[in-house]
């Protein structure tokens, strides 16, 4: 009986020390009073870049659908952004290399469809357009040059 009795209070020493192992603050806790342990109350860390400078989605894009150009600079492809040309082209990213666009322009033409912009500088533009009532699906491959985009202008 006096060595349950013992073993129950060893028991429960050994279930105290782990407790309070555990609630003891770690080195990644904001309460640990050892210096140098845990974030300071006054550190700051670098805002992330919007603007596209430090992400590289600047480029200088180029192509063509049919008889319409398409040429210009894009600073930044994680927003929206339009090509200038021929025809009006609208595109709409869901990420910095991808998304949907729509376009429209002369004689009715109007068209839409998914892009994606590849590491080796091309961009796919596939869709389904229409031109004075006719319409027909397509994949176009464009050149997307990355450019600096610290010294980007927009546009032409």
């Amino acid at each position: 009986m006096k060595n349950i009795g013992f073993a129950g209070f060893a028991c429960v020493l050994l279930a105290m020390s782990f407790g309070c192992k555990l609630l003891s603050p770690g080195p990644n806790s904001a309460n640990n009073d050892r210096p140098g342990a845990g974030p300071s109350p006054t550190a700051t860390s670098p805002l992330p870049d919007v603007s596209g400078a430090a992400t590289g989605h600047a480029y200088r894009i180029s192509g063509t659908i049919d008889e319409a150009s398409q040429e210009g600079n894009v600073c930044d492809t994680s927003v929206k952004f339009e090509v200038p040309g021929t025809l009006k082209f609208e595109f709409t990213p869901e990420s910095p290399t991808k998304g949907k666009y729509t376009y429209s322009g002369p004689f009715n033409a109007s068209g839409s469809g998914p892009y994606e912009i590849h590491g080796d500088g091309s961009m796919m533009v596939d869709g389904t357009g229409c031109i004075m009532g006719k319409c027909a699906t397509y994949s176009h491959t464009w050149k997307a040059k990355p450019i600096d985009a610290k010294t980007c202008v927009p546009g032409k």
